[in-house]
C-alpha cells in the first residue's frame, strides 16, 4: 500500500488576491457601520417619542397610530417621527412601540 500526503487527494484552488478582497470587505463593513449608526439614531428618536407621555399612551397602538392620534388632538408630535415611520412602514421594529415586547 502506497502512502500519499492528504494534499494529493484534493484539488488545489487559487484564492482571490488579498488586496481585492480586503478592499471589498473594508468598503462593505464601512457601509454596514454607517447603516447601523443611522438605524441606531432613528430608533433612539422613536424611543424618545415612546417615552414622551404628552402624546398619549402607546400600548395597544402602532407608533404611526399614536402619532396620528396626537396630531388629531393638537399635541404637535415631531414631524421627523412620522417621516421615519412612513419610510419604514413594513418594518416591525419601527412600527411597534418600546413596550410592545412586554405583556401589559
Amino acid at each position: 500500500m502506497e502512502h500519499r500526503k492528504i494534499t494529493g487527494y484534493f484539488p488545489h484552488s487559487k484564492k482571490a488576491s488579498s488586496s481585492t478582497a480586503d478592499k471589498k470587505s473594508t468598503s462593505t463593513s464601512t457601509q454596514a457601520a454607517k447603516n447601523n449608526d443611522q438605524a441606531a439614531k432613528e430608533l433612539e428618536s422613536l424611543t424618545k417619542f415612546d417615552l414622551d407621555f404628552k402624546f398619549g399612551p402607546c400600548t395597544g397602538v402602532t407608533r404611526l397610530e399614536r402619532w396620528e392620534r396626537a396630531e388629531k388632538h393638537g399635541l404637535n408630535p415631531p414631524p421627523e417621527v412620522k417621516k421615519l415611520l412612513l419610510a419604514h412602514k413594513g418594518d416591525e421594529v419601527y412600527r411597534s412601540c418600546l413596550w410592545s415586547k412586554y405583556d401589559l
